[in-house]
């Protein structure tokens, strides 16, 4: 495998979802980029920048920067994140949650993808999470051949569908064409993520604030699409929380992914 002129893209995984609803977001860190005719490790720069968001978390919102984010924690206000003893209960956290959204300076323009099933709803024969899932791979891809990448990614730990799907999209990943079909007659076509190298990484979030970054989107997004149809809680609905997404930088979202919908680089696959 030769390495792609554009460089390394590390992919960041988290999900959301509950017996209706489920929600897959992917963060694209730049890991290596050509800059000056040289090759530079750019990863670092957005974990550096990824510190300075929790440090003013920590200045602003008294989160402790140890403090692990767990979105529906958060949303619920509970998880003691108010000095990382006490909780902010659900008034103050939505505000907090929306605050920490619209921080959000360290992720690279076009970046968050997510996707996201209903259930009864299908792809290639895959339903829920796993339907989700190929769903993203495929923005994933296109998302590569145009920044010409390559990449690796890393889920949260404990769960087997994203490693299972993983390894099957290195092989085997049938996409349809946005014009109706691809020359030929095919209505599908097999493009694997052959871009990718190395097997799927899982990694505890705990240890990893791109992860919980991607916890926090899914999450926003779980709670958008679920106000789309109705379904938020009195308190979700009351507090805002259709609106949660609508606060992450819209820069920063891949609005190219989805061809149906709202371009708000959510793929809504029953669309």
């Amino acid at each position: 495998m030769l390495l792609e002129p554009g460089g390394i893209d590390v992919f960041y995984i988290d999900e959301s979802f509950d017996g209706k609803l489920h929600v897959v977001t992917a963060i694209a860190i730049p890991m290596l980029r050509p800059i000056d005719k040289q090759w530079v490790i750019a990863w670092p720069d957005h974990f550096e920048g990824a510190k300075r968001w929790r440090q003013r978390m920590r200045d602003k919102h008294h989160i402790p920067v140890a403090k692990e984010l767990h979105a529906s924690r958060l949303a619920a206000g509970g998880g003691n994140y108010l000095y990382g003893q006490k909780s902010f209960g659900r008034p103050k956290a939505r505000g907090v949650f929306g605050a920490i959204l619209r921080d959000v300076d360290f992720v690279p323009v076009g970046s968050v993808i997510s996707a996201a099933n209903r259930k009864g709803t299908s792809l290639y024969g895959q339903t829920e999470l796993p339907a989700a899932i190929h769903a993203l791979f495929q923005r994933m891809r296109r998302q590569c051949v145009d920044r010409k990448v390559n990449a690796i990614t890393f889920f949260d730990e404990g769960n087997a569908d994203y490693r299972m799907g993983y390894r099957r999209a290195q092989v085997y990943l049938p996409t349809g064409s946005m014009v109706g079909g691809w020359s030929g007659g095919s209505a599908t076509q097999n493009l694997p993520l052959s871009m990718f190298f190395k097997d799927a990484n899982e990694k505890r979030s705990r240890f990893c604030w791109f992860t919980q970054l991607a916890d926090l989107i899914a999450f926003a997004v779980f709670s958008k699409v679920r106000s789309e149809f109705n379904e938020l809680t009195d308190w979700q609905r009351d507090l805002g929380y259709a609106n949660l997404y609508d606060e992450l930088p819209t820069e920063i979202k891949n609005v190219r992914a989805q061809n149906k919908g709202p371009k708000d680089g959510i793929v809504r696959l029953w669309l």
